[in-house]
């Protein structure tokens, strides 16, 4: 990273710090707890610390007065005078010296981080999709459920940017984090907040989010045709007062329960009503509307029933995980009805489709849909989509600072996985020895397929790093 930018700033005045108060201010990101104190801490980052950013927190009650982040990007405030919960920000001066703002959530006491990734997971539980919109009142109907959807979202769409969300952990809010700061290495955690700088932004996720990637072909939880009979049925009664015909939107399954889930439109009252197979139904009935021509009308209207249409299903099976460089697979996808099969890239940055063709075009998680729309004579076939990892062989991988290798656990993994082709791993056979202690001498070996080692592709990082400890000590 350039030196020059080892820090971001706000350029705060002393003279203003000085005058913050315990309530909500201190100098160096700091407070000092009373017998009523509430401390909310964490860390502000970007990749790099935040360093002087400006936190306050909007609470219930009110709103904290500001508090300068250190140099490490840390902060702490004491909200013993508010009421929880709160939506915390900081702002900032960033590295190419634009003012910026990130947000978080704070539901209780204990540690909050505020970064890029915490931004879009307030964004993606906004009912505009904004973060800045997010009421500390809002809050409140945020449950952990919720809170662990937006979560898996956020990783979901980075993943298919090629930004590795392994290290992510699964609290991303208050799991503790170091950051890079002067000679200080951030975590495997704050390397994540580094690839997300280099490979998009805060602006260009959440507006995805909020956009969603829609199409008016059928796509079900199961990938198989619902009852087109019953999905009308529920659709009428439960969704027709409010939508209308929005065919496009309600004939993919995962897109009702995504927005029943985070209450769009106040749609979160349908939970107990619409379960996946009364979503299935209803995009299965939508799709038909769509294939025939035919739409839902409002309340004392007239509804055209679909005229019937023979069902067909689409085949396309995974081509399994690919290295960058290497030749892509042929891809290969065929519908029941004998029509023309359309296979589609929601990955564009990892993988694109071209005429079937596949093409690779960095290291992450490609996702591929085959589609078949149907004619006339045949309904649209519920969609198919598959996903594999496309490796990178030369990636550098960081190991997580929370796993401890464990050796007598390496010596048993080795046995079974190893020793058939290296031998004992005492005697050093095939240069196994090269691996004591390097989780990614090993991890790059499997990655390239040396030997023939690709097999070995299931092995967690934990086995990694146990592995290449029991090679440092083979004689245990």
């Amino acid at each position: 990273m350039n030196q020059g930018h080892r820090y971001l700033t706000l350029g705060l005045a002393a003279a203003v710090m000085a005058t913050l108060t315990a309530c909500g201010g201190g100098a160096g990101g700091g407070v000092t707890p009373s017998a009523n104190s509430v401390i909310i801490k964490g860390v502000a980052a970007t990749g790099l610390a935040i360093a002087n950013g400006s936190v306050t927190l909007a609470c219930v009650t009110g709103t904290t007065s500001p508090v300068s982040t250190a140099t490490d990007g840390s902060y702490s405030v004491d909200v013993g005078s508010q009421t929880l919960p709160c939506v915390a920000r900081v702002d900032f001066t960033d590295s190419s010296n634009k003012s910026s703002r990130l947000h978080s959530l704070v539901k209780a006491a204990g540690t909050v981080n505020i970064n890029p990734v915490t931004d879009m997971i307030v964004a993606s539980l906004s009912a505009t999709g904004v973060a800045a919109d997010v009421k500390p009142a809002d809050v409140n109907t945020f449950t952990q459920d919720r809170i662990n959807t937006a979560t898996q979202l956020v990783k979901t769409q980075l993943a298919s940017k090629g930004i590795s969300t392994a290290f992510l952990p699964a609290d991303v809010i208050g799991t503790t984090m170091t950051a890079t700061a002067g000679s200080t290495k951030g975590d495997s955690y704050d390397s994540v907040l580094d690839d997300v700088s280099r490979k998009t932004s805060v602006s260009e996720v959440e507006n995805e989010l909020s956009s969603g990637h829609e199409s008016g072909s059928l796509s079900t939880s199961t990938g198989q045709v619902g009852d087109a009979t019953a999905g009308k049925a529920i659709y009428e009664a439960s969704c027709l007062g409010c939508h209308g015909a929005r065919i496009s939107d309600a004939s993919n399954a995962s897109k009702t329960l995504k927005a029943i889930q985070e209450n769009e439109g106040g749609m979160g009252r349908l939970a107990g009503t619409i379960t996946s197979a009364a979503a299935d139904s209803i995009a299965t009935y939508m799709a038909s509307l769509r294939s025939s021509g035919s739409s839902s009308t409002s309340s004392g209207g007239t509804t055209t029933t679909p005229t019937a249409l023979t069902t067909q299903t689409v085949s396309f099976a995974s081509p399994g995980n690919q290295t960058l460089g290497a030749t892509a697979a042929t891809l290969s996808a065929t519908a029941s009805s004998g029509l023309v099969v359309t296979i589609t890239s929601s990955t564009s940055t990892v993988c694109s489709v071209n005429a079937g063709v596949l093409k690779l075009l960095a290291a992450g998680s490609c996702i591929l849909t085959a589609s078949q729309s149907g004619n006339a004579s045949y309904a649209a076939a519920p969609s198919k989509t598959v996903a594999f990892t496309v490796v990178d062989p030369n990636a550098v991988v960081v190991t997580p600072v929370d796993i401890i290798p464990v050796a007598a656990n390496g010596k048993t993994l080795y046995g079974p996985r190893c020793s058939g082709c290296h031998g004992p791993a005492a005697a050093g056979g095939s240069n196994v020895l090269k691996g004591a202690n390097s989780a990614l001498t090993i991890l790059s070996a499997i990655n390239r397929n040396t030997g023939g080692m690709g097999g070995l592709s299931t092995l967690t990082t934990q086995n990694l790093a146990d592995i290449a400890a029991y090679l440092a000590t083979p004689n245990m």
